[in-house]
Protein backbone atom coordinates (compact mmCIF):
# COMPACT_ATOMS: atom_id res chain seq x y z
CA UNK A 1 0.00 0.00 0.00
CA UNK A 2 1.50 3.37 -0.97
CA UNK A 3 1.08 6.24 1.12
CA UNK A 4 -0.06 9.55 0.27
CA UNK A 5 2.15 12.55 1.05
CA UNK A 6 0.11 15.42 2.70
CA UNK A 7 -1.39 17.78 0.32
CA UNK A 8 -0.89 21.55 0.39
CA UNK A 9 -4.23 22.03 0.59
CA UNK A 10 -4.72 20.05 4.02
CA UNK A 11 -1.67 22.09 5.37
CA UNK A 12 -3.56 25.82 4.08
CA UNK A 13 -6.46 24.75 5.46
CA UNK A 14 -4.75 23.67 8.89
CA UNK A 15 -3.44 27.02 8.84
CA UNK A 16 -6.33 29.20 8.02
CA UNK A 17 -8.72 27.01 10.49
CA UNK A 18 -6.08 27.54 12.91
CA UNK A 19 -5.78 31.38 12.49
CA UNK A 20 -9.94 31.58 12.38
CA UNK A 21 -10.17 29.81 15.75
CA UNK A 22 -7.07 31.12 17.53
CA UNK A 23 -8.90 35.05 16.05
CA UNK A 24 -12.19 33.91 17.33
CA UNK A 25 -11.43 32.30 20.85
CA UNK A 26 -8.70 35.25 21.55
CA UNK A 27 -11.08 37.74 20.74
CA UNK A 28 -14.18 35.81 22.59
CA UNK A 29 -12.13 35.18 25.88
CA UNK A 30 -11.43 38.96 25.89
CA UNK A 31 -14.68 40.16 25.56
CA UNK A 32 -16.53 37.58 27.72
CA UNK A 33 -14.25 37.66 30.32
CA UNK A 34 -13.21 41.42 30.08
CA UNK A 35 -9.23 39.81 30.62
CA UNK A 36 -7.00 39.34 27.73
CA UNK A 37 -5.80 36.04 26.70
CA UNK A 38 -2.27 35.45 28.10
CA UNK A 39 -0.32 34.07 25.07
CA UNK A 40 1.91 30.99 25.60
CA UNK A 41 4.75 30.23 27.39
CA UNK A 42 8.49 29.62 26.42
CA UNK A 43 8.33 26.33 27.92
CA UNK A 44 5.47 25.31 25.55
CA UNK A 45 7.22 26.76 22.39
CA UNK A 46 10.88 24.71 23.61
CA UNK A 47 8.51 21.37 23.64
CA UNK A 48 7.20 21.85 20.23
CA UNK A 49 10.69 22.42 19.37
CA UNK A 50 11.62 18.93 20.73
CA UNK A 51 8.72 17.53 19.42
CA UNK A 52 9.71 18.62 16.00
CA UNK A 53 13.75 17.88 17.16
CA UNK A 54 12.62 14.22 17.82
CA UNK A 55 10.16 13.56 14.95
CA UNK A 56 13.18 14.76 12.62
CA UNK A 57 15.33 11.92 14.32
CA UNK A 58 13.05 9.44 14.20
CA UNK A 59 13.08 10.33 10.13
CA UNK A 60 16.85 10.41 9.61
CA UNK A 61 16.64 6.64 10.74
CA UNK A 62 13.87 6.00 8.02
CA UNK A 63 16.29 7.93 5.78
CA UNK A 64 19.63 6.19 5.96
CA UNK A 65 17.40 3.33 5.50
CA UNK A 66 15.71 3.97 2.56
CA UNK A 67 19.14 5.26 1.29
CA UNK A 68 20.42 1.52 1.94
CA UNK A 69 22.80 2.67 4.51
CA UNK A 70 21.03 1.02 6.87
CA UNK A 71 20.82 -2.64 6.64
CA UNK A 72 17.22 -3.17 8.46
CA UNK A 73 14.38 -1.29 9.52
CA UNK A 74 11.18 -2.32 11.45
CA UNK A 75 8.41 -1.87 9.33
CA UNK A 76 6.37 -0.71 12.82
CA UNK A 77 9.01 2.29 13.76
CA UNK A 78 8.64 2.97 9.77
CA UNK A 79 5.10 3.38 10.20
CA UNK A 80 5.25 5.31 13.33
CA UNK A 81 7.72 7.83 11.42
CA UNK A 82 5.45 8.29 8.99
CA UNK A 83 2.38 8.98 11.25
CA UNK A 84 4.30 11.27 13.66
CA UNK A 85 5.64 12.96 10.59
CA UNK A 86 1.81 13.22 8.80
CA UNK A 87 0.70 14.65 12.42
CA UNK A 88 3.32 16.96 13.06
CA UNK A 89 2.88 18.97 9.43
CA UNK A 90 -0.83 19.40 9.79
CA UNK A 91 -0.62 19.60 13.69
CA UNK A 92 2.72 22.61 12.99
CA UNK A 93 0.16 24.06 10.36
CA UNK A 94 -2.48 24.13 12.74
CA UNK A 95 -0.49 25.68 15.97
CA UNK A 96 1.16 28.61 13.28
CA UNK A 97 -2.70 29.84 12.10
CA UNK A 98 -3.71 29.50 15.95
CA UNK A 99 -0.71 32.23 17.44
CA UNK A 100 -0.89 33.43 14.61
CA UNK A 101 -5.17 34.33 15.65
CA UNK A 102 -4.02 35.47 18.53
CA UNK A 103 -1.36 37.39 17.26
CA UNK A 104 -3.76 39.73 14.74
CA UNK A 105 -6.35 39.78 17.90
CA UNK A 106 -3.56 41.07 20.90
CA UNK A 107 -1.70 43.53 17.86
CA UNK A 108 -3.79 46.84 18.11
CA UNK A 109 -3.14 46.26 22.10
CA UNK A 110 1.14 46.13 22.13
CA UNK A 111 2.00 49.20 23.61
CA UNK A 112 1.21 47.89 26.91
CA UNK A 113 4.24 46.10 28.21
CA UNK A 114 1.87 42.88 28.83
CA UNK A 115 0.66 42.72 25.44
CA UNK A 116 3.57 43.03 24.32
CA UNK A 117 5.56 40.24 26.43
CA UNK A 118 2.02 37.92 24.63
CA UNK A 119 3.03 39.60 21.53
CA UNK A 120 6.42 38.08 21.82
CA UNK A 121 5.84 34.74 23.12
CA UNK A 122 3.00 34.07 20.17
CA UNK A 123 5.15 35.04 17.80
CA UNK A 124 7.97 33.03 19.00
CA UNK A 125 5.65 30.14 19.04
CA UNK A 126 4.22 30.44 16.02
CA UNK A 127 7.70 30.13 14.14
CA UNK A 128 8.19 27.28 16.23
CA UNK A 129 4.81 25.78 14.86
CA UNK A 130 6.31 26.67 11.23
CA UNK A 131 9.30 25.08 11.68
CA UNK A 132 7.56 22.02 13.09
CA UNK A 133 5.25 21.61 10.08
CA UNK A 134 8.20 22.04 7.57
CA UNK A 135 9.81 18.98 9.68
CA UNK A 136 6.72 16.98 9.54
CA UNK A 137 6.99 17.68 5.41
CA UNK A 138 10.27 16.64 5.30
CA UNK A 139 10.50 13.49 7.24
CA UNK A 140 7.31 12.60 5.04
CA UNK A 141 9.20 13.03 2.23
CA UNK A 142 12.33 10.79 3.60
CA UNK A 143 9.75 8.49 4.22
CA UNK A 144 8.80 7.72 0.68
CA UNK A 145 10.62 4.59 -1.27
CA UNK A 146 11.97 5.10 -4.89
CA UNK A 147 9.43 3.55 -7.51
CA UNK A 148 9.60 -0.17 -8.05
CA UNK A 149 11.19 0.27 -11.15
CA UNK A 150 13.87 3.04 -10.00
CA UNK A 151 15.02 6.03 -11.95
CA UNK A 152 16.32 5.74 -15.54
CA UNK A 153 19.74 4.17 -15.41
CA UNK A 154 19.59 2.65 -11.43
CA UNK A 155 19.77 -1.09 -10.66
CA UNK A 156 16.96 -2.23 -8.94
CA UNK A 157 18.15 -2.63 -5.49
CA UNK A 158 16.69 -5.37 -3.13
CA UNK A 159 15.22 -3.38 -0.80
CA UNK A 160 12.97 -2.30 -3.67
CA UNK A 161 11.34 -5.66 -4.44
CA UNK A 162 11.01 -6.48 -0.72
CA UNK A 163 7.26 -6.51 -0.02
CA UNK A 164 7.89 -5.78 4.19
CA UNK A 165 9.53 -2.58 2.93
CA UNK A 166 6.88 -0.94 1.36
CA UNK A 167 5.75 0.19 4.93
CA UNK A 168 8.82 2.84 5.18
Amino acid sequence: MKARRTSWAALALALIAGAALGYVFARFIGLMTNLPLLGTTYAASAILLLLGVAVLIMGLTVRRYVKGTLKYMDPGRAFLTLASAKALAIGGSFLAGWFAGQLIEIASKAQASFFRHALITCAVAAVVSLLDAACGIAVEKWCQLPPPGGKKGEKKSPRQTDPGAQAA
